[in-house]
């Protein structure tokens, strides 16, 4: 992947820190955007075992609130070589279950202001302060085929269980560096203090796309991302322009399929500092429970993502022509709509649904 000195997305003024109480899944545990979305019980058994449900103690992501922080080992390992040290942990990252991991130094601009405070109440949350240096940003895919079958409760169990996967990753990444000597907290879903995506852009994990979320060359928009704090010396990585700016830029599949109509057509805007395409939650969000006999959430922009495919050859040699040639990328955008159909539809079975 080509290497740049800043993220392809362009910081343009200045990115003040975001509140957590004030994102779309805090708000909707508070009541405001009404009661049918206040993250009632899903009728789906997988929804309530993953991301949440009347019997916490049956949700393995929520035990794991308390395997984010941790005591840290006396007797420090010195670290006299942070590259070395680097790809240490990024294989032992890989090890316990990381499809992508990156390293960058934490922008403070990416830590939350303030914690979203209690899952179902409305009270606001404490301050947030995370000094630590570097972060560790770690994705993990999600299955192409069942992602294949938004909007279902198919493609929500599998996003329920890459939540809990990057969760454990991350938790154990975190204890690992304690055990180093060094302090290391894990941040995943329900539990973080930073926000994932553009840590992992700065981590050179892939590009911020038109649809919000962080689309890799691997897989695409279709994983989820975690991510440990840490003072362990490290050597960051670069960010990667691997051709997502000009592909989003002539194509706007994301957007003319979202159910919701909550990605824009038009071009960027600037929202905190940031020049990118702005997407409305609260329309997607409500979306998710338009329709609970059916679905608890919607990965359509991910499912109809060109990026989003099979990681084989002819894929990877189409991501390598587009991060090089613009009038590649028009011809592979071409291709898509010409194999895959500009509104793709599939058929998807999995256990009984």
């Amino acid at each position: 992947m080509r290497k740049v000195d800043q993220p392809t997305t362009r910081v343009v003024g200045e990115q003040e820190r975001f509140d957590q109480g004030e994102t779309v899944f805090a708000r909707a545990f508070r009541g405001d955007l009404g009661e049918r979305v206040s993250m009632l019980p899903s009728g789906d058994v997988f929804s309530r075992i993953f991301i949440m449900g009347p019997r916490p103690e049956n949700n393995l992501t929520i035990h794991m609130f308390g395997a984010t922080d941790g005591p840290v080992n006396p007797e420090r390992v010195e670290v006299t070589d942070p590259g070395a040290m680097s790809e240490s942990i990024k294989e032992v990252g890989k090890f316990l279950g990381a499809d992508l991991i990156g390293i960058s130094e934490l922008n403070q601009a990416y830590v939350y202001s303030r914690a979203m405070g209690r899952l179902e109440g409305a009270e606001q949350g404490p301050a947030v302060e995370l000094g630590h240096r570097y972060a560790i940003s770690v994705g993990v895919q999600m299955d192409y085929d069942k992602i294949k079958a938004s909007p279902s409760h198919i493609d929500a169990a599998e996003a329920g269980l890459a939540y809990s996967k990057v969760a454990k990753t991350v938790c154990q990444l975190a204890a690992y560096i304690r055990e180093l000597g060094y302090p290391a907290r894990a941040h995943h879903v329900l539990r973080e203090q930073v926000l994932h995506v553009p840590i992992a852009v700065a981590s050179g994990l892939g590009e911020l796309g038109r649809l919000g979320f962080l689309v890799t060359k691997e897989f695409g928009p279709r994983l989820r991302l975690g991510t440990v704090t840490t003072d362990l010396p490290l050597a960051p990585d670069r960010p990667v322009d691997i051709g997502v700016q000009d592909s989003c830029e002539k194509c706007i599949k994301c957007a003319t399929n979202c159910p919701s109509r909550s990605i824009p057509v038009e071009g960027k805007t600037i929202a905190r500092g940031a020049e990118k395409w702005q997407s409305r939650p609260e329309p997607c969000f409500l979306y998710w429970y338009s329709n609970p006999e059916k679905h608890s959430a919607c990965a359509v922009c991910i499912k109809v993502c060109p990026w989003n495919k099979p990681y084989r050859w002819y894929h990877i040699a189409a991501a390598w022509a587009a991060s090089r040639s613009s009038q590649a990328t028009t011809l592979l955008l071409w291709l898509d709509d010409l194999l895959y159909g500009k509104r793709p539809s599939y058929k998807a079975e999995w256990l009984n649904y």
